[in-house]
């Protein structure tokens, strides 16, 4: 039994209370849920933005309710979806990512939802792709031919209904045209995202919790904080809440880089994720 009291505490740290207390002082707005991401590193108090990604945040806050776990061999009793996980992926100075479906021992089933995204409000829809002087916005990050080609043209032509080099070579002007023209938002849209209007977007800066994907409409439980401001990321990841205490601990997680493609147990330990208010 004594090996089970530092646990306990480790559960509930010291200063939880007091923590939650000036978390909740902090909140922009007390009506939002305050959620206790509880670590081996040490606590982080994040406030959901239910107004800014309503179904997103509504598919957060189910899978850190306790269920039952079913399938043999996993550790029993009631957990949450993010209880016993890891940060499996860290990018010192940018990102620490957690919830991988793939690393989720309990077997638990999850929704995949669609962005919640305004353009817009980011202003992308204000930013060109096609510079006066030649050059592609850096925020496009397109490094060489092959980017280019993925993230512009193909789509491009796709989109104008061009097949073959030759119908290239023929619209040559349509298409410097459509690219002068053309802005970030244009862009994004092209690669398949799909934008609302109905609230505002924040942009992904530092301390900024939003969900990982694999592309447009694919919103699962995996998310991510991020440690730096990441203007390339805005507009292909919803965002649903913002560290409001504990940056200082996500900060200590993200020192050490950590391979996802590893799939292995390294990574932070994420004791529990729930709702404390």
């Amino acid at each position: 039994m004594r090996l089970l009291i530092p646990f306990v505490f480790l559960l509930l740290p010291a200063g939880v209370t007091a923590d939650a207390v000036s978390a909740a002082a902090a909140m922009e707005n007390p009506a939002n849920p305050l959620v206790l991401i509880n670590t081996e590193t040490g606590p982080i108090h994040v406030e959901l933005l239910a107004s800014e990604a309503p179904a997103n945040v509504a598919n957060f806050l189910s899978l850190m309710e306790p269920r039952e776990a079913s399938p043999p061999g996993t550790i029993p009793g009631a957990r949450g979806y993010y209880d016993g996980m890891r940060f499996h992926r860290v990018i010192p100075g940018l990102l620490i990512q957690a919830g991988s479906p793939a690393l989720h021992g309990g077997g638990r089933e999850f929704t995949t939802l669609d962005d919640e995204i305004n353009a817009a409000s980011l202003g992308l829809d204000e930013q060109a792709v096609l510079f006066d002087n030649g050059g592609f916005n850096p925020l496009l990050g397109i490094r060489d031919k092959d980017d280019l080609d993925e993230i512009l043209l193909r789509p491009l032509y796709r989109r104008l209904g061009i097949a073959g080099n030759a119908e290239v070579a023929s619209r040559q002007d349509e298409i410097l045209s459509a690219l002068t023209e053309m802005s970030l938002q244009d862009a994004y849209v092209q690669l398949g995202y799909r934008y609302r209007n109905e609230t505002a977007t924040r942009a992904l800066r530092r301390g900024i919790l939003a969900l990982a994907n694999r592309g447009p409409g694919d919103n699962g439980p995996e998310f991510f904080i991020l440690l730096a401001d990441a203007p390339r990321l805005d507009g292909k990841y919803t965002v649903i809440g913002r560290i409001v205490e504990g940056m200082a601990t996500a900060d200590r997680i993200g020192t050490t880089a950590i391979d996802p493609l590893g799939l292995t147990s390294s990574g932070r330990l994420i004791y529990s994720v729930r709702r404390i208010n």
